[in-house]
């Protein structure tokens, strides 16, 4: 059952439910209180005629000059106070009825009277034939003689006005029901609609449109839902952009290892294939050993590469605190050979820090930046080795006036095999892992690895530490 009929039913049953528990109690309470009226009526006119019996009979018993029997009386009495709706019936002490004005016999026990005789007055409440009566019994004594009066009130009345109610509120009920049915409808589809909106963007980003989105214009915990999904939508495309570009790191990443395999491979296979099918030439021997061998050792040093990487990755490391500036002058010495013959300055700039490190593993990664920024460079140019503070943050930075990067390239310059200058790394030796060995090692000293860059203006290679990693010198 869809949800807009299931509140619908909900509605229509909470309307239903509570029409009738207050259509219950509304006519009940009134039929109890218009029953309760008439009893107190019927008492206040039984106690009346009680009285007026009374004195009749003892005013006649005085004019009378002899011994008046009560008994006799019991007709006019009937004739005198019995009317259309209420009747009179005259009992003697041993309960047999003397007169009576009710068109026909009662056929249930009378135990009304022995209570009169008993207790005196009292009133009991019965069903006959399809009506309703009220017993009014109580005792009239003259002297020592003694007479039940019994006052019988048809009450049928009410019990007809209950009914009446009820089918009142039945009819209003019906009229209500048809009301609430449409109201109902109509809210019902009106509160569904945001929810439906939701329901087609969830099937829209399940079937790959990850852009869906929905409006959240209410203020209520259906806008509140709404603008949760987007937030959640655009999470969803953040991580499914993040998944696709990983895919296509991994997929550069085996297509590329593949050309790197198969290049060395192919020359390697060609020259032993070419001395495995000439005569025996010394040089062209010889130089074909110098170069399997050199694609060998090519071989050999990418896959040692690839397996530091991995170890890097998996091996713990255990820092220490260290002055960063001496660590620059250690790396500086180390380049400084080579940064002379390309005609290259190596400078040293900024304040010295303490931050915890890897000596050697720092070290590393600073060698591949600085040489990265040498091999950039052009003669008489400087590659600064320098400190400073970034957004609060301990940042070494190396930075050259360069070749520098177009904006497509910062991106990929991380990913393992990539070549800005694929020629001359060719040519070096290069295997385009440097860079992304130097992320792993930043990333395991917890810091963070920034490349800002442009093509012909040169590139800064920022390192920034943790706060909490470093204090000042």
């Amino acid at each position: 059952m869809k949800f807009h009929w299931k509140i619908f039913w909900l509605c229509i049953g909470v309307y239903v439910l509570s029409l009738t528990i207050t259509g219950v109690a509304v006519t009940e309470n009134s039929y109890r209180s218009a029953l309760n009226k008439e009893v107190e009526r019927c008492l206040r006119e039984e106690s009346g005629i009680q009285s007026t019996l009374t004195l009749y009979l003892m005013t006649n018993q005085k004019l009378s000059q002899e011994k008046l029997d009560i008994s006799s009386y019991s007709q006019n009495m009937v004739d005198m106070f019995g009317t259309k709706g209420a009747y009179m019936e005259v009992f003697d002490e041993g309960r047999k009825m003397l007169s009576s004005s009710a068109p026909k016999g009662w056929k249930f026990p009378r135990e009304e009277l022995e209570a009169a005789l008993r207790n005196g007055r009292n009133y009991i409440l019965r069903r006959n034939n399809g009506r309703h009566y009220l017993f009014v019994t109580d005792l009239v004594q003259v002297g020592p003689q003694r007479l039940l009066v019994s006052i019988i009130s048809d009450v049928t009345h009410i019990d007809e006005q209950r009914r009446n109610q009820y089918l009142f509120f039945f009819q209003i009920g019906l009229a209500g029901l048809l009301l609430v049915g449409l109201g109902t409808g109509f809210m019902s589809k009106l509160v569904i609609k945001p929810i439906e909106k939701l329901s087609r963007a969830s099937q829209h980003i399940a079937s790959g449109n990850y852009q869906e989105r929905v409006e959240a214009a209410a203020r209520d915990e259906v806008g509140f839902l709404a603008e949760q999904f987007n937030i959640m939508a655009a999470e969803i495309e953040k991580k499914v952009a993040a998944l696709e570009a990983e895919g296509e790191r991994k997929q550069r990443f085996i297509d590329n290892l593949t050309h790197e395999l198969r290049t060395p491979l192919t020359s390697v296979i060609g020259y032993s294939d070419l001395m495995l099918n000439i005569k025996y030439d010394e040089k062209v021997f010889g130089e074909g050993l110098r170069y399997v061998n050199s694609e060998g050792r090519r071989m050999l040093k990418m896959v040692n590469t690839l397996m530091d990487m991995i170890l890097l990755r998996q091996n713990a490391f255990h820092p220490e605190k260290q002055r960063i500036l001496p660590l620059l002058s250690e790396v500086s010495d180390i380049m400084r050979m080579k940064a002379e013959q390309y005609g290259v300055i190596l400078e040293i700039r900024g304040e010295d820090f303490e931050v915890k490190i890897d000596w050697d593993l720092l070290k590393a990664a600073l060698v591949n930046i600085v040489d990265n920024a040498v091999n950039a460079s052009t003669p008489g140019s400087t590659v600064i080795l320098g400190t400073e503070y970034r957004a609060g943050r301990p940042t070494v930075y190396i930075r050259d006036r360069g070749k520098g990067m177009a904006a497509e390239e910062i991106n990929r310059v991380l990913e393992p095999f990539y070549r800005v200058d694929k020629s001359r790394s060719r040519k070096d030796g290069g295997l385009g892992l440097g860079l992304s060995i130097c992320s792993e090692i930043v990333k395991a000293h917890a810091a963070e690895l920034q490349i800002e860059s442009e093509a012909g203006e040169g590139t800064d290679v920022k390192i920034l530490f943790e706060t909490e990693n470093f204090t000042t010198s």
